[in-house]
């Protein structure tokens, strides 16, 4: 976790945050409006919002007074120069949408912008979660809506103007993105019960809000911005995919039931099905599956250094090569991985030492790994770099 997250959590700290709050209740973080200038503003959100050919009805949805604007009535289909044409919301009908009080919701910004992208990649290094970061603009006393709970834990980053939070008694035991977790408006204020807190958020505060908590908002004042980082944590149901892969091997659990099965044939069937199951899940590569699948959970959002790129002078024996810095050394059950996010190798104990001196370094030279492991030979130097030059890991 770097500094940026740490700040929010000031002063209550890190260690203090997993320890006794994630997961257990909310917290309010307030902060001053310094904190969020890097990360979203009214300025940079126009920006954003004028960039038309980024946005769809699926990524820009408007809400009005707790019910959802017509796709039809703020988007237009726009010509292609292949012929046809895409629907993408149209920045007057928004704008005269917004004039009456819609709220705007800006789905899956994380990679739109660098400061989301960076407390993104925080939030999931702190957590071994997968971040979503969605942006809400309000207008004021118009709120888009009503009171629910979300399926996964919530980071809200205010950014712009000020909304205020009502935090209810109730919480739904442990809900997932599935339509049994999904009731009617009605159901969800029946469920939510009585406001048990209110949390007025100015620019720079931090709202967490553990998964399940009913909760709404509702702006105290035009142009109201908020980000909420939805981070989704890895559960049993994400390891189900083992059992399948497992279950295909197997050449019984490839055939065919009978055509007429009795109570007593389906009875047996299941509970040979649950012991093939049992085996596969209790084997060791199964728990290799599964520890590869929660380590790489996180997804890691990536930018460009063309600046970079345009400024590096060639690889040479005399400045080095330049390391990646989207690829990060990991750990998982005791042993070192090399990780972009998406992708692991695991480093060969042997030259466990030299990769983490190289990822600690912007360029590296192998005279300066010879020189910091001296017991190396030049032949196992050029290896080395030669393997981390296919991994794209220098360059």
């Amino acid at each position: 976790m770097s500094d940026l997250l740490d700040g929010f959590l000031d002063p209550l700290g890190r260690e203090s945050f997993f320890g006794d709050v994630f997961g257990r209740t909310h917290r309010h973080f307030p902060g001053g409006a310094e904190r969020t200038a890097g990360i979203m503003t009214l300025a940079r959100l126009n920006e954003l919002m004028s960039m038309t050919s980024v946005w769809t009805p699926e990524t820009m949805k408007l809400y009005l007074d707790l019910q959802p604007v017509a796709t039809a009535d703020y988007c237009a289909r726009v010509p292609a120069l292949q012929g046809g044409g895409a629907l993408r919301p149209d920045p007057d009908k928004v704008q005269d949408w917004i004039a009456k009080g819609a709220s705007v919701i800006l789905n899956d910004i994380d990679a739109l912008a660098p400061g989301v992208r960076a407390l993104a990649n925080d939030l999931q290094s702190a957590t071994g979660g997968r971040s979503q970061a969605n942006l809400y603009f309000s207008m004021h006393q118009h709120k888009a809506f009503g009171p629910h709970c979300d399926v996964h834990e919530v980071f809200a980053v205010h950014c712009a103007g000020e909304k205020t939070w009502n935090i209810y008694e109730r919480r739904d035991d442990a809900p997932v993105n599935h339509p049994a977790f999904k009731p009617s408006d009605e159901e969800r204020a029946r469920r939510a019960g009585k406001v048990v807190a209110q949390v007025d958020m100015k620019p720079g505060d931090l709202l967490y809000i553990p998964r399940g908590l009913y909760h709404d908002a509702l702006a105290s004042e035009n142009g109201a911005i908020h980000i909420a980082f939805g981070v989704t944590l890895p559960k049993p149901l994400d390891l189900l995919p083992i059992i399948w892969d497992a279950a295909i091997q197997d050449p019984w659990m490839r055939s065919d039931l009978p055509r007429a099965m009795d109570a007593a044939a389906l009875k047996d069937t299941l509970a040979r099905m649950g012991e093939t199951i049992a085996g596969a899940l209790n084997s060791a590569g199964a728990r290799e599956v599964a520890g590869k699948a929660i380590e790489t959970w996180p997804y890691a959002f990536k930018g460009y250094d063309l600046e970079g790129l345009v400024a590096a002078e060639p690889a040479t024996e005399t400045n080095g090569y330049r390391v990646s810095k989207q690829v990060k050394v990991t750990r998982h059950n005791g042993k070192p991985y090399l990780s972009d996010g998406k992708q692991q190798v695991e480093i060969p104990s042997d030259v466990a030492k030299q990769v983490s001196f190289i990822m600690t370094r912007e360029r590296v030279t192998e005279a300066a790994l010879q020189a910091e492991f001296p017991e190396m030979s030049e032949t196992a130097v050029a290896e080395l770099f030669r393997n981390m030059k296919q991994m794209r890991v220098i360059a």
